[in-house]
């Protein structure tokens, strides 16, 4: 599932090789084309908490929870177990069949992982079982290139546990209780009485222990547990079931790795022992806190993001099963924002930029500002401090921010029996009377906590709350929040391994008496693999003109004319400008007209004879766009076929609407400009901003050559067409639309791209039916006239961006067949070609750090390099590829896996041409690290934000091309369903098959 490529970056850190906040491919590497616009979407939402009956605010008699283990604690735990709690058994799997004449285990057909009660996400163990049950079988390796000794991030098990072990089922409480609660119960001394602190457990519904145990019930009261006797009402008593369901037998992972059986329940379960056995000791260790399958110390490294948040580097590992026949453990960095301790008003300052106390009580009086706060303070985790407080230990949890002030709440004074003396007190006076305390700040309103007493909600000033530390911040980043992560989180390779050293230090492997007792042994050295360098592709240009960039991954413009120019002479087009800070005249934009078409003729490019129409504009952007577009085309009196806009500032809103209206009102394609960039008049600015230009109007910017030693020839053997998939989502908090993208390439080189953009549900990862057909369909019949001669492609290549290892099922189930029969119904018949289905994902934690004249001057693997051993899954087809230089950071790679290939294809003929496309990416003078079908889409999907069907009180929705859904017709969508898209407009410049969104 795809992460959210489009909005700020959140929680997470971008753990990437480059300053992108995303999971993917970066568009600007090297000399690329400037800004066109940003992208950024997404807003967080919800609703606030209603005050209720007030209750004295002093912590209640006799607490209902302990203070946290480690806050956060429930977040790393494992996600081993499923979640479904009417089956809280585990279910025990047959011993497995053997044949007598091989004397090895065979595969059954009811070994399903769809009888292991866990969830989908884990490990993606699931998309590793349909691998090896469903898709391509690895047809051999790559001999192509140069082959090298690459070290990679991941350290081989050289020994795996051979005792029995002995898998228990847990049922805490009623079986749905919270993480946290489960874990208190989980360390209490009654419960480790019971079983004895050597079992391992995955934090829900699994244990596992090397010594067979009876059935054990018990009842574990933490109130008890915390010396305060036991609870009055038994709310804080828990019963505990831990019941065996069956033994383990590791000795199954080997014969899955050796390829004597196939993979199922038996296997899963032992790797997920195995898996959740390597990360017992760390959590267990009181310096340490996890979140999922990292560990961070709040000793380590962290740098201050701004606005009360901070960003930690840990260690990241999991288990994983590799080419090769063995098990590996990958280790790499992890990046993770969390608040920072400190009091609750420096979080509010700090978070909304507001100067002082004065300006807090100022603006929580708003209710779309108490609503706002709320919605990040909800369930941060505080202590009361102030003289006095006999449980100053306890924690509190955030509900809401209340309208009333300490001054302004009212509460019924109690003796000290607790009984009701009929005297009411404001909050104020209540702390001062009871423990001499002074408030500050009376001001300020009360919060509430999630806790009760007595059945009445619990108010604090606010001045008395301390945020305690290592909670994550989960909501989305700031600009500058981002901004200031991506410094910290990108560093060159060798401070990463630094970084991963110093994460396996506090890992201790050799140490941790878990993994000692359960006989697991792991290699401390970095596992080397065999990879190659591929060989580099040249680049050709118009005239014949061939580039050899080689091993550097880049290139340039200079003397050189694109491999082909515009189509059409460019006659008809106008330059508005914005006004602000930067201030340019009439004869400044007329410099600049002349010496744009200058540079573009340099190019190749065909541009008529005289100006373009130049005007001021309105600074309504909407309008600005009819006003442009209706005096270019009566100067020319032709319908206008570009146009550009000089903008002052990056700004999205002024940017979306500007997009918006050219191609979905006018049908025509544009260019925005930064000001500043305009005045300074540099060639290399223009040369950037004509590879955009040039492909907007129907040119390419460059082919392809392969290599004489190239597995791929560089020519199609048959009509071939690409198709680019890609879904992304909006930020979380957001109800905004997922936006599905498919591209289909429009060349016989594969090079131009045309796409198609629509709404597809809300955080709906595969893409409709019904968007693949009117997506795909117009594309596919424009191709077959265009460029296939009215027939049909012979070979398609679907390629699938954004899906995990779990989803890959569905692709080939939801998305594959629907493209199969758009096919057919083009064909008019069943359509005989050939059908190849490759997924690209760079949501993994592979990197590797060469040595010597296998790395680039940064220590990054040189573009080429390809690892396919060790490291790739045990016998499927797949393979991680650096097809780019890093500017910054440590690169990484993109993992191919190959689903379906009716072609079926060599390695050294599909992994040449995957690497060789990267180089003519239309708008860099650089090759790209992902395949230009699907980092097409991507783009596409994030420009075709400015297409969301908005209210027309944002600006002026009119216009030649401007459509509503006429109401009643079949398209409009339902109430419960996202709206569609505005309609691109269709006649004049055929803007839909224009690569309108690069």
């Amino acid at each position: 599932m795809s992460a959210r490529r489009r909005g700020q970056a959140r929680g997470n850190a971008p753990d990437t090789s480059n300053p992108q906040a995303r999971r993917g491919p970066n568009p600007a590497r090297g000399r690329v084309a400037p800004f066109d616009g940003p992208a950024s979407r997404g807003s967080g939402s919800g609703g606030g908490a209603q005050s209720r009956t007030p209750a004295p605010p002093a912590p209640p008699a006799q607490p209902s929870s302990n203070p946290p283990s480690r806050p956060g604690s429930d977040a790393g735990q494992s996600q081993s177990s499923a979640q479904a709690a009417s089956q809280p058994t585990q279910q025990v799997a047959p011993p497995i069949a053997r044949d007598p004449a091989l004397d090895r285990p065979v595969a059954r057909a009811t070994d399903s992982i769809k009888n292991i009660d866990m969830p989908a996400s884990f490990y993606n163990i699931d998309g590793l079982y349909a691998l090896a049950t469903e898709f391509v079988k690895r047809p051999g390796f790559n001999t192509t290139g140069k082959p090298i000794q690459l070290p990679v991030n991941a350290y081989a098990v050289t020994q795996t546990p051979t005792a029995v072990i002995y898998q228990y089922d847990v049922i805490i409480g009623n079986g749905a209780e919270k993480r946290v609660v489960q874990a208190k119960v989980w360390a209490s001394k009654k419960r480790i009485g019971a079983t004895g602190p050597e079992i391992i457990y995955d934090g829900n519904k699994l244990a596992w222990s090397l010594r067979k145990l009876d059935q054990i019930k018990a009842m574990v009261d933490l109130d008890e547990e915390n010396g305060r006797g036991p609870s009055k009402d038994g709310k804080n008593a828990f019963r505990v079931h831990i019941t065996m369901t069956k033994k383990l037998d590791l000795t199954v992972v080997a014969a899955y790795l050796q390829g004597k059986i196939q993979f199922n329940v038996d296997v899963l379960q032992a790797i997920n022992f195995m898996d959740h056995l390597l990360r017992e000791g760390p959590s267990q260790n009181p310096r340490l806190f996890p979140v999922k399958r990292s560990f961070f110390a709040r000793d380590g490294d962290r740098a201050d993001l701004g606005g009360g948040v901070e960003v930690f580097r840990g260690v990241y590992q999991t288990m994983r099963v590799a080419q090769g026949g063995k098990l590996v453990v990958n280790l790499d960095v992890a990046n993770t924002t969390f608040w920072i301790p400190q009091s609750l008003i420096n979080t509010i300052k700090q978070k909304n930029q507001w100067r002082d106390e004065g300006m807090i009580a100022a603006q929580l009086k708003n209710e779309s500002q108490r609503k706002a706060t709320r919605n990040y303070l909800k369930k941060l985790s505080v202590k009361a401090q102030y003289l006095g407080n006999k449980q100053p230990n306890t924690v509190w949890k955030i509900d809401s921010i209340a309208e009333m002030t300490p001054n302004q709440h009212m509460i019924t004074e109690r003796d000290q029996t607790g009984n009701e003396t009929g005297q009411r007190i404001s909050v104020t006076a209540y702390f001062k009377r009871k423990y001499n305390v002074n408030l500050q700040f009376p001001q300020l309103p009360l919060i509430r906590m999630t806790k009760k007493m007595r059945g009445e909600p619990i108010y604090f000033p606010m001045e008395l709350l301390h945020v305690l530390p290592n909670q994550r911040y989960g909501t989305k980043c700031s600009e500058s929040q981002t901004a200031n992560m991506i410094k910290f989180a990108v560093s060159p390779p060798a401070r990463r391994a630094d970084a991963i050293n110093q994460g396996k230090s506090w890992l201790n492997w050799g140490g941790d008496n878990f993994i000692k007792n359960y006989g697991l042994g792991i290699d401390n050295n970095q596992l080397v693999t065999q990879a190659r360098i591929l060989p580099a592709p040249g680049i050709r240009f118009g005239k014949g003109k061939v580039e050899q960039p080689g091993t550097k991954g880049r290139w340039d413009l200079r003397g050189k004319q694109f491999f082909a120019r515009n189509p059409t002479e460019l006659v008809s087009w106008g330059i508005g400008l914005f006004k602000g800070r930067t201030n340019l005249g009439q004869a400044q934009i007329e410099k600049f007209a002349m010496d744009f078409i200058k540079a573009y003729r340099g190019h190749g490019g065909q541009v008529a004879n005289g100006m373009p129409h130049i005007m001021q504009l309105n600074n309504d952007a909407g309008q600005a766009v009819a006003d442009l577009h209706a005096a270019t085309g009566t100067k020319f009196n032709r319908r206008p076929e570009f146009l550009v806009f000089i903008l002052q500032d990056k700004t999205a809103h002024h940017y979306e609407r500007i997009k918006k209206s050219c191609e979905c009102r006018f049908g025509v394609v544009s260019q925005c400009l930064q000001a500043a960039q305009v005045a300074k008049g540099n060639p290399q600015y223009y040369s950037n901003v004509l590879m955009k230009v040039n492909a907007k109007l129907g040119g390419s910017t460059s082919q392809v050559a392969p290599a004489p030693a190239s597995g791929f020839k560089g020519q199609f053997q048959v009509p071939t067409v690409f198709i680019g998939a890609d879904v992304s989502h909006a930020s979380p908090g957001s109800d905004a639309a997922s936006l599905a993208a498919l591209t289909v390439s429009f060349d016989r080189h594969a090079g131009r791209y045309a796409a198609g953009v629509q709404t597809n549900g809300r955080r709906v990862e595969m893409i409709t039916e019904r968007n693949i057909t009117r997506i795909l369909g117009p594309l596919l019949q424009t191709w077959m006239s265009d460029v296939g001669g009215g027939r049909p492609p012979q070979q398609i290549y679907y390629m699938r961006d954004g899906v995990s290892e779990g989803q890959f099922t569905q692709v080939m189930q939801e998305e594959v067949p629907h493209v199969r029969a758009i096919v057919n119904k083009l064909a008019g018949s069943k359509w005989t070609g050939k059908l190849t289905v490759i997924v690209a994902s760079k949501r993994h934690h592979i990197r590797a750090f060469p040595r010597g004249p296998d790395a680039d001057n940064k220590g990054n693997p040189l573009p080429g390099t390809l690892i396919e051993r060790d490291i790739t899954t045990p016998q499927e087809f797949d393979f991680y590829l650096y097809s780019h230089i890093a500017l910054q950071g440590t690169s990484r790679p993109v993992h191919y896996t190959v689903l379906h290939d009716e072609a079926n294809h060599p390695p050294s003929v599909l992994q040449n041409m995957i690497y060789e496309h990267c180089y003519q990416y239309m708008r860099s003078t650089t090759s790209v690290s992902m395949h230009p079908a699907v980092y097409y889409a991507h783009i596409a999907s994030k420009r075709a934000v400015a297409h969301v069907n908005i209210a027309a009180s944002q600006g002026p929705q009119t216009g030649p091309g401007f459509k509503q859904n006429p109401s009643g017709s079949s398209d409009t969508p339902r109430s419960s369903e996202v709206a569609d898209l505005l309609q691109m407009y269709e006649a004049g410049n055929k803007i839909k098959f224009s690569m309108w969104y690069i």
